[in-house]
């Protein structure tokens, strides 16, 4: 008991608790806001034009994310990292005041939502990611991850349901009040977390870019990684915002879309524990391999029925909700091996950054097709969904990219032999940690 409540003290439970709150953060802006989006037509624009507005929103958002990125590693090497988490969380509040106070003429300011709510981000995610080896001794942390996991799995099983009954039976406004109370106890939280020790790191993206190139052979693993984050922002977020449109074109329910996410991600739990019951780091094919074929499937199976098929959509959410889970955890575990194996500690600032920076690429990149979706099907005679399927289809293929590139990690990671044996000889903090 007393070493339990080592681990688990207030800073520790305030980290567990910011992970939650901006993962409810996240649910009420990809699920709902862009649901609330899609059903506005306040000035008589169609469908289309709110899935181009769509678009928009996550292009200026991510690229303000990713660029921030490259700025705020300069600050963070010199100052404490809860203070920036603190920052961002007062940030994402007033975001969510003024999703509120806007009411249905959100869609004229959606620009400036979206930059704000990327810059609030940044500021939020930079300091987090940095946070926890701060706050938490490593001997605690295989407990700690898997406490925060579960946690944050919990988070995706009551929320989104609860949010999409209370958006249905009430309305949308309420819902955006509810959600900024929420955000003042992230701001909480976000003040009551105390670093226990300080890392003294650098932030020189032009050294260390020198320092890979001049080091191709070594930091391989690492170029991987960067990969592996372009082609996961290229294919992971976007297909959370296409499964959201297509659940709202077919069901024009927040309840349903919430109902869905809430089962499959309960059901996640039950692969989550296969996962970690199994999962050796030689056995990564074994469950790569099998989740892009059946995502791929599932997708295929939406083009087939024109994306007019409740029956394949909704098996697309679920195998997609249950299975993606696995490859999460397998790419973020490899992500700290790269870490560890090639002694980066004191570059974590500027490994983050590319890394970070490299997602939004990859997420801008389908953020523009996105629009282009929403803008060549509204040109199309009638209601149609051809070039949003073939949207579909490409981000399909950069999922099945990002997991062949999990296995490309791999391979370069065993290439640095005894190093990398040496850091794998305790296999359970891997399958925990991610």
């Amino acid at each position: 008991m007393k070493n339990k409540s080592k681990i688990f003290d207030l800073s520790a439970i305030s980290i567990i608790a910011c992970d939650c709150l901006q993962g409810v953060v996240l649910i009420f802006v990809d699920l709902f806001l862009v649901a609330n989006i899609l059903k506005n037509n306040l000035y008589g624009q169609d469908i289309y034009y709110n899935i181009i507005m769509i678009g928009v929103f996550y292009i200026i958002y991510y690229a303000t994310l990713g660029v921030s990125y490259l700025f705020t590693g300069y600050y963070l090497k010199n100052h404490n990292k809860s203070v920036f988490v603190s920052i961002g969380a007062i940030g994402l509040t007033l975001v969510v005041v003024m999703i509120y106070l806007l009411g249905d003429n959100l869609i004229k300011f959606l620009p400036l939502v979206a930059f704000l709510y990327g810059f609030s981000f940044s500021f939020y995610s930079s300091g987090y990611h940095n946070l926890t080896a701060e706050t938490i001794s490593s001997k605690h942390q295989v407990r700690f991850f898997a406490v925060k996991r579960i946690f944050y799995q919990a988070t995706y099983i009551v929320f989104p349901v609860t949010f999409g009954f209370i958006i249905d039976k009430v309305n949308f406004s309420i819902m955006a009040l509810i959600m900024a109370i929420l955000c003042v106890a992230l701001v909480v939280f976000s003040f009551l977390i105390r670093p226990k020790k300080v890392f003294k790191l650098s932030f020189n993206i032009k050294k260390f870019y020198k320092y890979l190139k001049n080091n191709k052979q070594s930091t391989e693993p690492l170029k991987f990684v960067y990969l592996n984050n372009f082609f996961r922002g290229a294919s992971y977020d976007c297909f959370t915002t296409l499964i959201t449109i297509l659940v709202w074109i077919n069901f024009q329910s927040n309840t349903s879309l919430g109902i869905m996410q809430s089962i499959f991600t309960f059901c996640s739990l039950a692969t989550m524990f296969i996962y970690l019951r199994y999962y050796r780091k030689k056995r990564a094919k074994t469950f790569i391999l099998p989740i892009i074929i059946l995502v791929s499937l599932a997708v295929f199976g939406i083009i087939c029925t024109a994306g007019s098929s409740m029956i394949a959509i909704v098996i697309f959410y679920a195998v997609y909700t249950i299975l993606n889970v696995v490859l999460m955890s397998i790419s973020d575990s490899r992500k700290a091996s790269v870490v560890r194996v090639l002694s980066l500690h004191s570059h974590t600032l500027e490994s983050t950054a590319l890394m970070e920076f490299s997602l939004a690429s990859g997420r801008v990149l389908s953020s523009v097709l996105l629009v282009l979706a929403g803008l060549f099907d509204g040109l199309l005679e009638g209601s149609s969904n051809f070039f949003l399927l073939i949207t579909l289809g490409i981000v399909c293929v950069f999922y099945v990219f990002y997991g062949l590139s999990i296995y490309w990690i791999e391979r370069s990671l065993i290439r640095q032999d005894d190093q990398f044996h040496k850091m794998h000889l305790n296999e359970t903090f891997e399958k925990v940690e991610d």
